[in-house]
This record gives structure tokens, sequence and C-alpha cells, in this order.
């Protein structure tokens, strides 16, 4: 089994998308005059942080593993990918087989990178 460990560039990675996620539905319910406007957009913040918290569980979950399914090589980069619901989710990562660490390097989300 390998640790998992997330880069600044990875965590940024998810929390952008999740920010610009969870903008885009709010700023489309500002002002909407919908009596449950506030609760509408609550569920959607509920929603934002559910999505975010399962990338980072199925990425853990996935990169832990002593072997990972469909990954793709480029010299000491790998790339594995796969979809949380209809959401693509592209992970570049690197290892440290001494350690027993396997490091996220970036994580692409909705966008198909080309290894």
């Amino acid at each position: 089994m390998f640790d998992v460990r997330f880069t600044q560039k990875a965590i940024l990675d998810m929390e952008v998308f999740i920010q610009r996620y969870e903008m885009a539905f709010l700023a489309f319910h500002n002002d909407s005059g919908i009596w449950n406007e506030e609760m509408i957009k609550d569920l959607y913040r509920q929603s934002a942080n559910a999505l975010h918290e399962k990338m980072v569980d199925e990425i853990t979950a996935r990169l832990s593993k002593d072997k990972v399914l469909g990954r793709k090589e480029y010299k000491s980069v790998k790339q594995v990918d796969f979809h949380i619901s209809n959401r693509l989710i592209i992970v570049m990562f690197s290892d440290d087989t001494k350690n027993n660490i396997r490091q996220v390097e970036s994580v692409f989300i909705d966008k198909k990178v080309i290894l």
C-alpha cells in the first residue's frame, strides 16, 4: 500500500474547480426572486463540498493500491483517469517506491490531457 500525498498544485487544481463550480451556480441563482433561493444555494454549496470530498477519497483509494490499473506512463509521470458521476477526473502522479509514497502532481477535471 502506498501513502498518497497531494502537492499544493493538485490541491489548488481541485479547489479552483470547486470554487468555479459553486460560483457559476450561485451567480445563476443570485437575486432570482425564488422564495427558497437561500436553501437552493446552501444545497449547491453542500453538493460542491461533497464533490470535493468524493474526488479526494476516490483519488486516494485508487492510488493507495500497489497496482494502479489503467495508468499511462511518460518518463517519471503517470496518468490515470476515471469518472465521478459524469465528470472526467485525470490524475497525474509520481511514485517514490523506496518510501511507498505516491504523489499526486496535478488533477484535471472535465478536460482530457493527452499523454
